[in-house]
């Protein structure tokens, strides 16, 4: 029967829901209080993540951003919008092993490392931390085990382009991923920093939900243009956009991804209040299990200065195919307003389901 109602949804490009449930994991909200950068100190504090989540034999692994880094203030917030959050996880319900272990680090990308050079060797190893956690037993009755928030025994502090914040490391038990969506908020503060100063720390909300997600359903993402609000230099700016779209893991724990840069080479010359008409289709195609778009506008500045790139705004927008399924009138433009310590950027967006 799943096989001639999967033929007909094809065949007639119908939406059906699907019999089994997926179990999704998400970063949904990321507020940073301290100081990562000596000099200058208005320019704010590049961060990033890396996590790796897993159950059984499977590990997914996620670098976030996919390029550069977030700049957010001494005391700021992020992924407040209601569409956007950044997926960790996602693995048909069927499938899950008998506990799931969640591990989350935050970087401080101080060095400004745009291409994240040190990302793999610092994923292997929290992934082969998490992969020990994972091995002990879980206390009976209990949803989850905590080893303190963001305490993973000992961790190895090696020299890197990366600012290194305790690794949050937990492990829930099936009771966290049978219904509904479980939220949990945990705390990090960096592992070395000078005696007598406060170090920074990140506060963060994560949440585990189990959902149907919709068969069939095929949607189009379109970048239609940016405004650049305060372009951050004293005349025109040099704006190029990076974006990042996933789709999914591979079985080997990789994201589905498709990465651009708009222009592809060079800038466009932008001053404050000017907008760029574009027409870029980010996305198009089937939606399985989870569409996320990650927009970042950024001024190129002066490399040669080692400030790299000033960032003007990143959208870090995630959609549920359930979402998608029941836009109003199938399609939906968005402006996504966003602002770092660098600039003001307007976003526009447009997504459309495509029956």
């Amino acid at each position: 029967m799943r096989a001639i109602i999967g033929f007909l949804a094809l065949l007639f490009g119908l939406t059906v829901w699907a019999d089994e449930a997926w179990v999704v994991v998400t970063l949904d909200r990321i507020e940073f209080d301290g100081n990562l950068v000596e000099w200058p100190r208005f320019k704010g504090n590049p961060i990033g993540f890396i996590s790796v989540v897993g159950t059984e034999s499977i590990y997914q692994k996620l670098v976030w951003p996919g390029a550069g880094w977030y700049t957010i203030a001494d005391e700021g917030a992020e992924l407040l919008q209601e569409t956007e959050s950044v997926p960790l996880f996602a693995l048909p319900a069927a499938e899950m092993g008998p506990s799931l272990g969640i591990a989350i680090q935050f970087l401080g990308n101080y060095k400004y490392d745009w291409g994240h050079s040190f990302a793999p060797e610092a994923l292997a190893h929290l992934e082969e931390t998490l992969r020990e956690r994972l091995a002990l037993p879980l206390p009976p009755g209990l949803p989850g085990r905590k080893q303190g928030e963001g305490d993973s025994g000992p961790y190895e502090v090696r020299e890197a382009p990366f600012i290194d914040f305790t690794p949050h490391i937990r492990v829930f038990s099936p009771d966290s991923w049978t219904s509904g969506t479980r939220t949990y908020t945990a705390e990090v503060r960096e592992a070395v920093y000078v005696q007598g100063e406060t170090p920074a720390k990140v506060t963060f909300r994560y949440s585990i939900r189990r959902v149907s997600l919709p068969e069939g359903l095929r949607v189009r993402v379109r970048l239609e243009g940016i405004k650049t609000v305060e372009n951050g230099d004293f005349m025109n700016g040099e704006i190029f956009v990076v974006a990042r779209v996933i789709s999914g893991f591979t079985s080997t724990g990789r994201p589905i991804q498709r990465a651009l840069r708009i222009p592809t080479s060079g800038h466009y010359s932008m001053g404050d209040g000017e907008e760029k008409v574009l027409s870029t289709v980010l996305f198009e195609g089937r939606v399985s299990p989870f569409l996320y778009v990650e927009v970042m506008v950024w001024d190129e500045d002066d490399p040669e200065a080692k400030d790299q790139h000033d960032l003007l705004g990143g959208l870090f927008g995630l959609w549920l195919p359930w979402r998608l399924a029941n836009l109003p009138g199938g399609e939906k433009r968005i402006v996504f307003p966003k602002s770092t310590p660098d600039g003001e950027v307007l976003i526009h967006l447009r997504v459309e389901r495509l029956d």
